[in-house]
């Protein structure tokens, strides 16, 4: 029996050790802390591939510069001198043309394809979470933005990704929370949605009855052995296995670097909070477009998600940042109050790679130690996949074909 062990307790690490556990795997799960804690909870709590355009597009470069100057706006970057901050940003800024786009866009719509089919399935393996399959609406309220989106349609019928137009009036049938201001909206009908606690405590309690091992404690040392696999040090102890995957979202890189190998993955930091009770009836997620802010309708809440906030590995929360977040409804739906009862608002580091796209295969020159990270705002629309191909990859030596643009071997790694 293969000995697996999994650095990251997020969904993507766990969704790996699941598909590994599922095929008979002897597997340890590695987290730092409580399981799902970050961005694997701290999220809109969106499946859906239809969001699979990366963040590096035509046109960010000089948006994202103009952001800069508000620290309200939907993206900031906290200027840093360090060589990896610039080489980071030196490699968006490369990713940043239409050719890139596409390809990225793509490989992650190819990825997601088979996710709702993934979720049915871990239902039907005892797995209980809240799910809705009510589709996501992008709403606009600038004309030109609605024209561009609805030029850009055949993008995902390509991608076999069902989409439909809506004119104003149509989007206020289907959401009628919606105010006159919103022009039009894209209608995704396929797109689903949960509360994210529920996926990673039904994943936790599966590995647990499929006999896996959690344990806790930060990894202070990696090595790779002769025989391909690796060894472990930490606040858990020793620990040695057959196969290494590291999992670890944004702190991805620093397990790496313990290894010899340099991961660029930074984190992008996004809030979200829930107004407890819902402030909307709706079925549907909503996407506010120009604010690049997600409202998600959960049993008994409403979550509103949002910003990209490219800095430092710190979950800190700015009060101006979050305050831009509770407000940007109110632009979009006919009654919104900011300041209605909500819990405590959280923060979550996703991980970023300087292409947009997740980095997901072997990690060179080794020989049975991956890496999953770089899901972005796609965790929960990429965990399924991302897990049952790399099991695949670790316990049958395959090489599937969705994961080889995902290599880690295009940035050197």
């Amino acid at each position: 029996m293969m000995r697996v062990a999994v650095v990251g307790s997020g969904l993507v690490g766990l969704a790996t050790a699941y598909e590994l556990s599922r095929r008979g795997a002897e597997v340890v799960v590695v987290g730092n802390r409580a399981p799902g804690t970050g961005a694997s909870t701290n999220n809109a709590g969106w499946v859906v591939p239809a969001e699979s355009g990366p963040v590096p597009a035509p046109g960010v470069v000089l948006q994202t510069l103009r952001w800069m100057a508000k620290p309200d706006s939907p993206v900031y970057v906290r200027p840093e001198l360090s060589p990896s901050f610039i080489r980071f940003f030196a490699g968006m800024l490369r990713a940043c043309n239409a050719g890139s786009y596409d390809r990225a866009f793509a490989a992650t719509a190819a990825l997601a394809r088979g996710t709702m089919d993934a979720l049915d399935a871990w239902a039907a393996d005892g797995m209980a979470f809240e799910m809705h399959a009510a589709g996501e609406l992008r709403a606009y309220v600038d004309a030109a933005a609605y024209r561009a989106a609805v030029a850009d349609l055949m993008r995902y019928e390509r991608a076999g990704l069902a989409a439909e137009p809506l004119t104003g009036d149509e989007a206020r049938t289907a959401v009628p929370a919606l105010g006159d201001g919103v022009v039009g909206a894209v209608r995704f009908p396929s797109e689903r949605h949960v509360r994210p606690q529920t996926v990673v405590d039904a994943l936790v309690a599966r590995l647990d009855a499929l006999g896996a091992t959690q344990v806790r404690g930060r990894v202070t040392g990696a090595w790779a052995l002769p025989s391909g696999g690796a060894e472990l040090r930490g606040g858990f102890g020793s620990l040695r296995a057959d196969a290494l995957v590291i999992a670890a979202g944004a702190w991805s890189g620093r397990v790496a670097r313990l290894l010899g190998s340099r991961l660029p993955v930074r984190p992008g930091k996004g809030y979200s909070v829930d107004y407890v009770p819902a402030q909307l009836d709706m079925g549907p997620t909503v996407m506010l477009s120009e604010a690049h802010v997600a409202v998600t309708p959960l049993d008994g809440a409403t979550r509103v998600a949002g910003t990209m906030e490219f800095g430092r590995l710190d979950e800190r929360i700015s009060a101006v940042r979050l305050r831009a977040v509770r407000e940007a409804p109110g632009r979009y739906f006919r009654a919104w109050n900011p300041d209605a009862p909500s819990l405590a608002a959280s923060a979550g580091l996703r991980p970023m790679m300087p292409d947009g796209i997740a980095c997901i295969g072997r990690l060179a020159p080794f020989g049975q130690v991956y890496v999953a990270t770089g899901h972005a705002m796609l965790g929960l629309t990429l965990a399924p996949r991302t897990g049952a191909l790399l099991a695949s990859a670790i316990l049958d030596g395959a090489d599937p074909a969705e994961l080889r643009p995902f290599s880690p071997a295009r940035f050197g790694a």
